[in-house]
């Protein structure tokens, strides 16, 4: 069963380094839904390129406190979900993940 914990955020933009490219083989993922290839999403873009993306929606854990994922535009009209690790919100850019 899955449990997302969509939440309407007020729209930010955030970035897609290189630095983040570079920690994930070079490509972020972009789905289709909040939800892994197991239960059910499936995989609509792939970006390899630093992108300026901006944010609309954050799904939260399972207790509504940490953004797991954030539902992003770009490009040229284009929009997904990608796992929050994957951005840097404008002013984090050199911030390292654990």
């Amino acid at each position: 069963m899955v449990m997302e914990k969509i939440e309407h955020v007020q729209e930010y933009t955030a970035l897609i380094t290189q630095e983040i490219l570079d920690r994930y083989d070079g490509v972020v993922r972009v789905w289709d839904t909040p939800r892994s290839a197991i239960d059910g999403g499936q995989v609509v873009d792939k970006i390899s390129q630093p992108t300026a993306v901006v944010v609309s929606e954050e799904e939260k854990d399972l207790y509504g406190s940490l953004p797991q994922r954030a539902k992003v535009r770009y490009g040229d009209g284009k929009e997904g979900w990608v796992l929050y690790q994957m951005i840097a919100k404008m002013g984090e850019e050199s911030r390292t993940s654990p």
